[in-house]
């Protein structure tokens, strides 16, 4: 199969082309739009892989241009924006599916299996008499014995057998499987395919390739034609494409991380001008263009955390964006952080034994194919999943081994249900989160899973990353939940007496002055716990808590005004917001600590 890589990014550009390689894909890389319009109206290829953001013209109007002249061959857009405005602007310029950096390697492999095979039998082992292929493993076997190939060869065999009823002339099968700069003759042709015939005849099977004299070649009918049979590629087979996965992607990492770590140096500079306010424009836009190119990358070595930091950065060093003290402080903390974990090991949480420590995902449900199908996926993630088929063995496996979280689907056969479950897990202490995954998808039934404290409602059917993803944003927020944070909003000099008092104890508090950098401090913290002034500068206190509890994410955070205003009016005011208590200023330094604490306490969090 021939796929046409167009990305301008090098690492990202070298470490996709050679997973694909290595997945025996033939590969022509694309830096920019123009080149790669250009070299898909020339050529022939089975799949584009498209980045949105590219030098001289960018991946929409690629996509666009391409399908307005009837361009039939399947598109893959990548991008670093997970906005689902930008998914509909990218479907909608004729693009077959879409995938968001950072994005796992083995999920992107998968995603460009489903779009090769989405005219053929949807299975990864492709059958012929006594002959196998393994789209996933990439291994070929006959009589259930492995057989060694060239990887032209391979490649040959792949494409008769996914397209039984074509014939291949020799000038068809070059612009197919060799590299357009160095076209050898069509003698070639002829010389592989005997080679193949040659293998595959000492291992016992028939011929499977006819010559259709005067035309080409193409795939012989079996002597007892019959539908392949539809088989899934066992665990262990993912495990080998994974294991093969993680190896290249070691590789390409030892050899650009001095190219990723110079890119950061960039961003330390422009940190380090901003301290001074000396960052002109296009010093500025250069910072940001790399933080964009790290928040894509990353994630793809498995740095994850360090795509987040990334975006982060991106986001504030924005040219429209006008930056406060604390934040030029936060782009300094953000890049140093940034060095600190790139010149660390090469994280290994993609390796094929998933860790004991990992979290664990218990998934109550009778559908084992799509359990099985969470299971395999989730080793990519560096997750275990244990499932139960019915709701009394999820009750016995809760009871031996809690889960970190639960994915519960809200049908079972009987007088029991998920809600009946579900009823009983908000019961139980420490709570355990629990994502609904059903087909019922009517009004009642989501609120009545939100009325008894599940954490996400999914729909199915869902993709396996939408899944995952969901799994791990929950885990996450718990995760960050075990740290003390707490956002003091005032303009005085609150936040720092509070600091001086609160950090022995284990708690890390954030002042913010401006409130009109609420937002941005708020998600860059994830406090356990909000502080308010009630009247400030350009907003007041109430305005903010609106803002906050009108966020689904942030409906349970604790939010305490602080204020000198003692009036009813005031102190109703803050409540119908949705405060959770209201404090005076007059009260001393060490009934607020007792206060704050206490409250931290009431919401499951452990000072030191």
């Amino acid at each position: 199969m021939k796929l046409l890589l167009i990305e301008d990014d090098q690492p990202t550009g070298s470490i996709l082309a050679e997973l694909l390689t290595a997945q025996h894909y033939r590969v022509s890389l694309a830096t920019d739009g123009q080149m790669g319009l250009e070299l898909a109206r020339e050529f022939t290829y089975d799949l584009i892989v498209l980045d949105v953001s590219l030098p001289k013209l960018d991946g929409l109007s690629v996509c666009k241009q391409l399908r307005a002249e009837g361009y039939q061959c399947p598109i893959l857009l990548l991008t670093a924006n997970a906005s689902s405005n930008e998914r509909v602007m990218g479907l909608d310029a004729g693009a077959n599916d879409y995938v968001v950096k950072p994005f796992d390697p083995p999920e992107l492999l998968a995603r460009v299996r489903a779009l090769l095979r989405r005219d053929v039998a949807a299975t990864s082992v492709l059958t012929w008499e006594n002959v196998q292929l393994d789209t996933v493993s990439n291994e070929v076997t006959c009589n259930g014995e492995s057989l060694r190939f060239t990887h032209k060869e391979y490649c040959l065999l792949e494409l008769f057998l996914l397209n039984p009823k074509r014939i291949f002339s020799r000038s068809a099968l070059l612009d197919r499987l060799w590299d357009f700069a160095e076209p050898p003759g069509e003698e070639t042709v002829s010389t592989h395919i005997k080679c193949l015939r040659q293998k595959l005849k000492a291992a016992g099977a028939a011929d499977l390739i006819e010559t259709v004299y005067g035309l080409g070649y193409r795939l012989r009918t079996p002597a007892q034609a019959v539908d392949p049979p539809v088989l899934a590629s066992t665990g262990k087979q993912r495990e080998v494409a994974l294991q093969k996965a993680v190896t290249i992607t070691s590789k390409v990492w030892n050899k650009y991380q001095d190219k990723i770590l110079a890119q950061v140096m960039v961003i330390e500079t422009a940190a380090q001008a901003l301290t001074i306010a000396q960052l002109s424009p296009a010093d500025r836009q250069h910072a940001h263009q790399e933080a964009h190119k790290l928040a894509g990358s990353l994630g793809i070595f498995g740095f994850m955390a360090g795509s987040q930091l990334a975006q982060e950065l991106e986001a504030l060093l924005q040219p429209a964006v006008t930056l406060t003290a604390v934040q030029v402080q936060h782009i300094a903390k953000l890049s140093a952080s940034l060095r600190q974990m790139l010149e660390q090991p090469q994280p290994t949480s993609s390796t094929v034994e998933t860790s004991a420590s990992a979290p664990l995902i218990l998934i109550i449900d009778d559908d084992l194919m799509l359990a099985e199908r969470v299971r395999i996926e989730a080793i990519a993630w560096g997750l275990r999943v244990e499932v139960a088929t019915d709701l009394i063995v999820a009750r016995k496996a809760i009871a031996q081994s809690p889960p970190h979280v639960i994915l519960l689907d809200l049908n079972f056969p009987g007088a029991e249900n998920g809600l009946m479950l579900l009823r009983e897990l908000m019961q139980r202490s420490p709570k355990i989160p629990v994502l609904a995954f059903t087909g019922q998808g009517d009004l009642a039934s989501r609120l009545e899973v939100v009325r008894l404290g599940g954490s996400i409602f999914l729909q199915k059917p869902l993709p396996t990353y939408e899944i995952l993803k969901a799994v791990t944003d929950v885990l996450h927020q718990t995760q960050v939940s075990h740290h003390n944070r707490v956002l003091v909003v005032d303009d005085g000099e609150i936040a720092a007496n509070l600091t001086h008092r609160l950090q022995p104890l284990g708690v890390e508090v954030t002042g913010l002055s401006d409130p009109q950098q609420f937002w941005q401090v708020l998600t860059a913290t994830m406090p356990n716990l909000l502080l308010l002034d009630l009247e400030m500068p350009g907003f007041d206190g109430v305005e903010l808590c609106q803002a906050v509890r009108s966020a689904p994410e942030w409906q349970r955070l604790p939010i305490l005004f602080l204020s000198a205003h003692t009036a009813a009016a005031a102190i109703e005011r803050a409540f119908t917001a949705g405060a959770d208590d209201y404090l005076s200023k007059a009260m001393t330094a060490t009934e607020l600590v007792t206060r704050i604490i206490h409250r931290l306490k009431r919401s499951g969090f452990q000072t030191e």
